[in-house]
């Protein structure tokens, strides 16, 4: 079933970007594969699923007869006193006999108050149940994967920002040094020059190190026991979500919780009218075949018998009053259907705030992301002005320091803004039930 709806995801057009920074790069779709085939709670789900569509089939229905088989030989060895009608007396001792019989019973059930009926629909809602929680449990795992694999990339970016912004400040230190020696700067530009490049050694570190606990993770997400380096597709491709009416209906519809919600109504609701049936009578057809041979002793008349036959019937069982046992399940069976019915009021409540929120958020994000890009524009404009004049002495190295620590900060912000615009999206996607459709 779960590669059923990894099929699904595929048929209905996931978007992959596809990398090409060489093999060593874990693409998207080697992703989702790997985590398809080592997630534990993925092949539990499916496990479930295979249960439950095993209790939908016809052999657990009720709706086949039952056929029983009996055997059985029974010896005798008995002492025995006989007094014939003549007068005659007679003493056996160890007389022996036998008898051996066999049969087979067929029983099948006419009518039992709909009980077999519920039955077959309680389990057939079941196997649904089973694949929404299959269902649920993919889309959390694929939010999850993509939250850990986006977490890479972002690490990837920042490490190459602050890579570059490292080069820039040792070629800032070589020229400051340089400077120096023919009588240019003085010694606090090299010291400061040289303090920019060890703090942008540090946060270099530092992100390499945030690099490796985000692939760690990535990993144990994949269910892989290697612990190896991976680097990851980076590039990111947005869907333009503005038709809100839409989303909100397909959230009202296709809400794996929503849809959970109303299977547990459905099932309650089927459970009261199996109990309501205990009330009706049970009408059941039987037929049976039997075969008896019997070996007697000397002291008997007949010396041996024989018999076989059939017989058939129409049993009718109707449990008029088991002291109050059915009335109190029938009532047990409707609060529970009404405990069930105000979990779907109240699901319905927070999956509907759950969305308007995560819409909320998904917007600002998007605002965001498009205000930081503004703000990385002015600031690559502004740095290269700066660049430029730092070269032709016009700006000293602090303003210079602070046109690059602008970039880097924006260049990080914008990074932070993508993915973060990204994962706002995607739980749009999920919160509608339309995780297949998600260009990832």
């Amino acid at each position: 079933m779960i590669k059923q709806i990894f099929l699904t995801i595929a048929c209905f057009g996931i978007v992959i970007s596809v990398n090409a920074q060489g093999p060593k790069v874990l693409s998207k779709t080697e992703a989702i594969s790997i985590v398809m085939g080592n997630n534990f709670d993925l092949k539990i789900a499916e496990n479930d699923i295979l249960v439950a569509e095993n209790n939908t089939s016809i052999y657990n229905s009720g709706y086949l007869p039952t056929l029983t088989g009996t055997a059985g030989v029974t010896y005798n060895s008995d002492n025995l006193e006989v007094q014939f009608q003549d007068g005659t007396n007679r003493t056996l001792n160890g007389a022996t006999s036998d008898s051996r019989n066999a049969g087979l019973n067929m029983n099948y059930v006419l009518f039992n108050g709909f009980n077999r009926k519920f039955n077959m629909d309680f389990n057939k809602e079941s196997l649904n149940a089973a694949q929404l929680t299959a269902r649920a449990t993919l889309e959390s795992v694929l939010l999850s994967l993509f939250t850990a694999y986006y977490n890479v990339a972002r690490n990837e970016q920042t490490i190459k920002t602050l890579k570059e912004t490292l080069a820039i400040s040792k070629d800032r230190l070589l020229r400051t040094q340089y400077g120096f020696d023919y009588g240019r700067n003085t010694k606090l530009d090299v010291s400061t020059a040289q303090v920019d490049v060890n703090t942008d050694s540090i946060n270099y570190l530092n992100a390499v190190q945030n690099l490796g606990d985000a692939q760690r993770n990535l990993n144990l997400i994949l269910g892989r026991e290697t612990m190896a380096r991976i680097m990851v597709d980076t590039s990111l491709t947005f869907t333009d979500l503005s038709d809100y009416e839409t989303f909100r209906q397909s959230v009202l519809e296709q809400n794996t919780s929503l849809l959970s919600a109303k299977s547990g109504l459905d099932l309650s609701r089927i459970a009261t009218k199996t109990n309501t049936s205990r009330n009706l009578p049970v009408l059941s057809v039987n037929g049976s075949y039997n075969y008896r041979l019997g070996n007697n002793n000397s002291a008997s008349f007949l010396a041996s018998n024989i018999s076989s036959g059939v017989s058939g019937g129409l049993t009718l069982g109707w449990n008029i009053f088991d002291g109050g046992a059915k009335r109190t399940a029938v009532q047990n069976a409707r609060i529970t259907e009404s405990t069930f019915q105000l979990q779907l009021d109240q699901t319905r409540q927070q999956v509907i705030i759950l969305f308007e929120n995560a819409w909320t958020d998904y917007q600002n994000k998007k605002f965001i992301l498009e205000a930081q890009r503004n703000n990385l524009n002015s600031n690559e404009m502004n740095f290269d002005r700066t660049q430029e004049q730092y070269r032709l002495g016009q700006v000293t190295s602090l303003e210079f320091r602070t046109a690059q620590s602008n970039l880097l900060n924006a260049q990080n912000s914008v990074i932070n803004a993508s993915y973060e615009a990204k994962l706002a999206e995607l739980l749009i996607f999920q919160l509608a039930g339309k995780i297949q459709e998600a260009t990832f």
